[in-house]
């Protein structure tokens, strides 16, 4: 019975210690992790059954990017290394190990592979989803969708990345926080 219960007690103690694990390292990105620009693509809609949230797609998920120590398979857990020169984080090539020269990197997943033996990989970055309060995903998908004057307006994603780990802090649609934007939008609907 002693036994039993001792069990009991580890099983409901690892039931609450992996959430709070998985908050607090995310916290701790987001307060300690230095943040960076990803450009994006169109967003596609939200999923009514997962929550109200729009599904992101980076520019720098479409390009082929050179690998060292490659070839990589799909789905494969690598470090994407990165250029931070521009305006936004340009991927320059894929590892099998982190970068030990303090080049920013994020850990992510080998997405495609153009040939077998190939030299050049796209990944499959894994902060891809944007979390907004009840009925803003649709706000946020016209902003980015909405075009002035046939221009589409340039959308980025603030990332904060420590160690590999990234979380989302904002979205920016022409320089201006998404938040921003929705509040004007908002006000524009209520004004007569």
């Amino acid at each position: 019975m002693r036994k039993a219960l001792v069990f009991f007690a580890l099983v409901a103690l690892a039931q609450w210690a992996v959430p709070l694990w998985t908050i607090a390292t995310k916290e701790q990105v987001r307060s300690e992790g230095e943040a960076f620009l990803f450009k994006l693509q169109p967003v596609d809609p939200t999923d009514p059954f997962r929550g109200e949230y729009v599904v992101l797609r980076y520019e720098e998920e479409t390009r082929d990017v050179p690998q060292t120590n490659g070839p990589n398979t799909v789905g494969e857990q690598v470090y994407a290394a990165f250029n931070t020169s521009g305006y936004a984080v340009e991927i320059t090539e894929v590892r099998f190990e982190p970068p030990t020269d303090g080049q920013p990197y994020v850990t992510c997943t080998v997405d495609n592979s153009p040939f077998m033996d190939s030299a050049l990989v796209r990944v499959d970055l894994p902060f891809d989803r944007y979390y907004l309060q009840e009925g803003d995903g649709a706000i946020v998908e016209e902003l980015m969708r909405r075009s002035n004057g046939g221009i589409v307006p340039e959308a980025y994603a603030v990332v904060r990345l420590l160690n590999g780990d990234g979380v989302i802090e904002d979205l920016l649609i022409d320089g201006r926080s998404v938040g921003d934007l929705i509040r004007e939008y908002r006000d524009t609907l209520r004004t007569p």
